[in-house]
């Protein structure tokens, strides 16, 4: 069931999904103040192994230091060149390309080519900034403020879930994409929130909005979720769910036909069901660019012959090419939806169903405001003070309830 009993005004106006100069306030108040997921840890489990993201606007390295990973400022000390340019990869050193210097897990200088033109050199001042670096099961997050909650503070219930969910021997890697989307950043977020559009976006596949007597929303402090169960109208939808059925009793797992997705604000989204777990985040690049990092792991085998290991790496790979044709079907609107707001003059209208939107929202407002006049990051969401503001900060505004 949905929370809302009337429908809102977005708080957010057109210009937040155009406007370079807000691009950079949401930068620096939300995507430096939040913890934000960089990759996997899997990827970066041996020594000289690296991952690279910007967020906001601060270059991060996260690095495999025999053993040890920790998160550095991806900025030379010495004359300011990209430590490493490539989102991922290995080196036997982190070494500036430009001069050779070479930084040790502490940002500190392990070698300088030529020390002697560099007397009496302040080590401690001209290091590598570090940040601090938390891990959930096999996702890696990193947070540019050093003050906050932390990460299991920040993901709440979820993150047992989500620890439980990316790890094996249940769960592994199967598919991961970048995908390049011409709209602002929340564009996408917003469209993974609400089921309103299936019936116009997605005719061939999801093609039907379960509706609320199929639908439960939930909110908490720096979240919201739905949960759904499958309900197959069409006849290749249900032949679908016999066969997924099929597959995870080859796997020993047994099928509940639930569906659940979660938004941790600001810009992480999981969807999991008993065959998939798909994390993905949205980076802004510009006021009416970003990308899309996706990660997709598969249900594995409890099971240990051949057959069902071999029944378990294809099955992870048809779900994978499944959920991109889904992901195919949004970024072909999201554009439109990007032109649409360059030309709006009013608030958009969210209708109840859209209710996690509102909450989403509510989070950049009060993220940027707190941020703005503390420097630091939010705590709690404020409440409006009104009696109808849920505890999440889901300020239900003024409106004529629907008939």
């Amino acid at each position: 069931m949905y929370q809302s009993p009337v429908y809102f005004e977005a708080p957010l106006n057109p210009r937040h999904y155009f406007s370079d100069d807000l691009h950079t306030l949401e930068g620096r108040c939300v995507f430096e103040s939040t913890w934000q997921l960089v990759g996997l840890a899997s990827s970066v489990s041996k020594p000289g192994q690296y991952l690279a993201k910007q967020l906001g606007s601060v270059p991060v390295v996260v690095r495999n230091f025999d053993g040890k990973r920790v998160a550095l400022r991806n900025v030379c000390a010495h004359r300011h060149c990209e430590l490493v340019s490539s989102a991922s990869g290995h080196s036997e050193k982190l070494k500036c390309p430009f001069h050779g210097w070479e930084y040790g897990a502490d940002g500190r200088t392990r070698k300088i080519p030529a020390a002697m033109n560099f007397p009496n050199f302040d080590r401690e001042r001209f290091k590598l900034a570090s940040f601090p670096l938390e891990q959930c099961g096999d996702l890696l997050f990193v947070r540019i403020s050093d003050q906050g909650p932390s990460l299991r503070h920040w993901l709440g219930d979820l993150f047992e879930r989500l620890e439980s969910w990316t790890s094996m021997p249940d769960w592994k890697p199967a598919v991961e994409r970048e995908l390049t989307l011409s709209a602002n950043w929340k564009i996408p977020v917003e469209g993974s929130l609400e089921s309103y559009h299936i019936p116009e976006v997605h005719p061939q596949t999801f093609a039907v909005d379960p509706g609320e007597a199929n639908s439960d929303h939930a909110f908490a402090k720096y979240s919201s979720s739905f949960f759904s169960s499958f309900n197959a109208q069409r006849f290749p939808d249900r032949l679908l769910r016999v066969w997924e059925k099929f597959i995870l009793r080859l796997l020993g797992v047994k099928y509940l036909g639930a569906y659940e997705h979660h938004h941790v604000f600001p810009n992480l989204l999981i969807s999991h069901t008993e065959s998939l777990t798909l994390v993905q985040i949205i980076r802004p690049v510009t006021g009416g660019t970003s990308l899309s990092d996706v990660w997709q792991y598969g249900r594995q085998s409890r099971r240990s012959n051949p057959i069902s290991k071999l029944t378990a790496f294809l099955w992870g790979r048809f779900t994978g090419w499944l959920s991109y044709q889904v992901l195919k079907e949004d970024i072909r609107i999201f554009s439109r939806v990007q032109r649409g707001e360059s030309a709006a003059v009013d608030h958009a209208v969210l209708g109840r169903c859209e209710e996690r939107l509102h909450a989403f929202q509510q989070f950049i407002v009060a993220q940027i405001d707190t941020v703005q006049r503390n420097g630091t990051s939010m705590e709690s969401p404020p409440s409006c003070g009104q009696p109808t503001c849920h505890p999440a900060g889901l300020c239900i505004s003024e409106g004529q309830e629907n008939d």
